[in-house]
């Protein structure tokens, strides 16, 4: 555990370091190097400068860090055996497995590169695109990149990423996907999430949340949504679960899967940045595109983790939509003017993630995560 928080600081160390506070002055970038101002007038980006040198150093330190951790480990994450399993039986072709078929031509084409059953260098190669986008996806959307880094690592995001493997490559790809999504590159965005379906279905959920979220508008005339979605999700349990079966049918009944848990960690973090959220709503978020859609799906979040907890894998969906939260709480902090209130809210948001951390951390040992104690392969 002391390794992990040794690493996690010095990440967010480096992270401190980067700052891309004018790349937020940018509204496109081409490919010449040109960028255009919200008045159409092109200007030089700082590719060149001290800083920008700067930002790719802590970006790249931060990945090695990162990615050494990831592929170095063995037996870390409570499927890595199982994967280890289900490589062998994509390979040998007779078996039959869940995995969708793109993460089977990924793993087919790496046994071809290295051998049948070199299960590290498959582990190692999803590893290195998951930290490359997660990096790059928070680089290119946050407005702070320090604290949303920190917020990514305190909710245990990356550490997670040891198990799950399929999951949290598309859910990279979710996060390098926003910035398309925030520019109004609509194709782009969707052509990320149907190729990241072929390594894992359940993101293509993404494209109808991510769009009712980034186009919905509270005002008087919206309102009755809140309590008819959470109607709807109580008293729709039946028909909802029937067609996620027509998607999923090997989640029905499932003793692990198909389990109804209530997440009371999940409903406070939700209910607590939706209430944070809504004293600065004015200020900070209404108006702002990007911070009404990570609102919203913080909202959407919390309807879920509180009505719709038959659903199975709840937390594959809430993902998705809580992964917004690191860019959500920096924006609004930024936003405050106050500099009073701005330390006590940086202080105490950071206090409290720290504190979940540890939480998840000492959880790390529990057979469900197992993502602790870490072994490694090279210094076994």
């Amino acid at each position: 555990m002391a390794m992990y928080i040794l690493l996690t600081a010095v990440c967010v160390t480096m992270a401190f370091f980067v700052n891309g506070s004018y790349r937020r002055q940018l509204n496109i970038v081409g490919k010449s190097g040109e960028a255009f101002d919200v008045g159409g007038r092109a200007y030089r980006t700082a590719m060149s400068s001290r800083q920008e040198i700067i930002n790719r150093c802590m970006l790249v330190g931060i990945f090695l860090v990162l990615f050494a951790l990831s592929a170095l480990r063995v037996g870390i994450g409570n499927d890595y055996w199982t994967y280890r399993t289900e490589f062998v039986n994509i390979h040998r072709a007779d078996t039959d497995t869940s995995f969708e078929i793109g993460f089977q031509t990924l793993v087919r084409f790496i046994q071809l590169l290295v051998g049948a059953d070199k299960y590290v260098p498959i582990f190692a190669v999803v590893a290195f695109f998951t930290c490359l986008f997660f990096i790059k996806g928070i680089y290119d959307t946050s407005d702070w990149f320090v604290m949303s880094f920190f917020l990514f690592m305190a909710n245990g995001f990356y550490f997670m990423s040891f198990s799950n493997i399929r999951y949290y490559l598309v859910l990279a790809l979710v996060v390098y996907s926003m910035k398309f999504l925030f520019s109004r590159r609509f194709i782009p965005f969707c052509l990320i999430i149907v190729f990241a379906a072929f390594f894992h279905m359940t993101v293509l959920i993404v494209i109808p949340a991510y769009f009712i979220a980034y186009f919905l508008k509270w005002n008087k005339k919206t309102y009755w949504m809140i309590p008819v979605a959470s109607a709807i999700l109580f008293f729709a349990r039946i028909p909802i679960r029937r067609l996620i079966f027509v998607f999923y049918p090997f989640y029905e009944g499932d003793a692990i899967l198909d389990v109804a848990n209530v997440s009371y960690v999940n409903i406070a973090k939700c209910a607590a940045v939706l209430v944070f959220s809504l004293i600065y709503y004015k200020k900070a978020i209404k108006g702002n595109a990007k911070a009404e859609t990570f609102f919203n799906m913080n909202l959407f979040a919390l309807l879920l983790y509180s009505f719709a907890t038959y659903i199975p894998e709840l937390s594959r969906i809430c993902y998705y939509l809580i992964i917004g939260q690191i860019f959500l709480l920096p924006t609004i902090i930024q936003s405050i003017e106050k500099k009073s209130w701005k330390i006590f809210w940086t202080v105490s948001i950071t206090i409290a993630y720290f504190m979940y951390f540890i939480m998840f951390l000492i959880e790390g040992y529990n057979p469900v995560i197992q993502i602790l104690p870490y072994f490694s392969w090279y210094f076994s």
